[in-house]
């Protein structure tokens, strides 16, 4: 989910004139930053929500035993969860790519 979200906003950006030089493994490496920053906002993000419910705690245990079920929980337990993790990915480009 990160990593293809990171590799299309680099694709914007190449379509879009701006990352014009840069080699092929340069790119791979920034989409590679990209997503792990984005990973890291979104599970920051989701565990404040979270913790307004008490479910904080539950949630980082998904995430170290049962990583394939993430979504399904959040799914689950946030409503309106794809709107959320929309607006989650939308303010994290603003603040990885400074748009």
């Amino acid at each position: 989910m990160f990593e293809e979200t990171a590799k299309k906003w680099i694709d914007d950006m190449l379509r879009d004139g701006k990352l014009k030089g840069i080699g092929e493994g340069a790119l791979k490496q920034l989409a590679a930053d990209y997503a792990g920053r984005l990973e890291k906002i979104f599970h920051e993000e989701v565990s404040k929500q979270l913790a307004l419910w008490g479910k904080a705690e539950e949630f980082e245990r998904i995430l170290l035993y049962d990583g394939q079920y993430v979504n399904k929980y959040l799914n689950q337990t946030i409503p309106g969860y794809q709107g959320f993790k929309t607006d989650i990915f939308n303010n994290a480009k603003k603040i990885i790519m400074g748009d």
